[in-house]
């Protein structure tokens, strides 16, 4: 009985021991969360600027409606494309290098690739590393890293990928329509309707109107490319809340495509061909 006894108190000192070295293995084992890259807050940042080499230089500014493209163009921002460039600031996905140990124009840091400056902070862009392909990059000319680069192509590419989708930027609100068939105006919160066709053609019903604004409110094009000119079916203009000036759009509509154009700010957007009659007409009596 004693022997018994003896035996279970080992076995429970040996279980115990197992459970203390596997438990200090994985503590040990447990990967070390490296600090985020900068200490500066996304939130925080007003201008993003990114200078190219090879390409024009790319400016984005935020305000009250949310970012905007000074230049090149003068257009709203994608928001999706200024929060991916934020998010480097916080990446815990690098590696610190001595930059006393490295020959800073054989990794094209000096001069560099391309740059990005965050308000104050400048983050330059040189190679990539011939071992692991990740990309070295110098923050305000002090510290050197390699960091998992997904960016850089978009970074040194067109710079439409970094306007808006939609025409009207984020948060707009339309308070005025004009096209060829209609005039919609905003007045005491009710739409009201200017159009040539009488009621007995088209639903002017204050549900029909509501849709149609929507519709337009709604707005994504697929695709934004330079403005090309050639022949129009008709011309758009769109007053947005608390903007005095008009915005003026072109448009051409067929089974293949629908192109809304912006000849001044020299962009086109390619529009869904679904998006059609759901934008240009009102429902017909017979259809509403």
């Amino acid at each position: 009985m004693r022997q018994r006894w003896l035996l279970n108190i080992i076995l429970l000192g040996v279980t115990l021991l197992l459970s203390v070295s596997v438990f200090y293995t994985i503590e040990q084992e447990k990967p070390i969360e490296l600090p985020q890259l900068t200490d500066l807050k996304a939130e925080q940042v007003q201008n993003i600027h990114i200078e190219r080499k090879d390409n024009k230089p790319i400016f984005l500014k935020k305000d009250k409606f949310g970012w905007q493209m000074t230049t090149p163009y003068l257009l709203p921002a994608s928001r999706f494309r200024a929060t991916q460039l934020l998010d480097i600031l916080s990446t815990r996905n690098y590696k610190e290098l001595k930059i006393d140990k490295l020959n800073l124009a054989k990794v094209k840091l000096e001069p560099p690739l391309l740059s990005v400056k965050f308000d104050t902070l400048t983050m330059a862009y040189g190679d990539r590393s011939p071992i692991d392909g990740r990309r070295y990059i110098l923050i305000n000319q002090k510290k050197v890293y390699l960091f998992a680069d997904t960016l850089y192509d978009i970074l040194n590419g067109d710079a439409l990928a970094y306007v808006n989708l939609s025409p009207f930027g984020n948060n707009s609100k339309i308070t005025e329509l004009k096209m060829p068939d209609y005039l919609m105006v905003l007045k005491e919160g009710q739409w009201a309707l200017t159009s040539s066709f009488s009621s007995d053609e088209i639903d002017k019903s204050p549900d029909a109107l509501n849709t149609l604004i929507d519709n337009w409110q709604r707005l994504q094009g697929f695709r934004v490319e330079p403005y090309v000119e050639g022949a129009i079916q008709g011309k758009i203009d769109i007053r947005l809340l608390n903007q005095e000036k008009m915005l003026h759009f072109t448009f051409r509509a067929s089974q293949k495509e629908f192109v809304l154009g912006r000849p001044e700010k020299g962009v086109q957007y390619q529009i869904p061909t679904s998006q059609v009659d759901k934008l240009l007409h009102l429902p017909t009596k017979t259809e509403s």
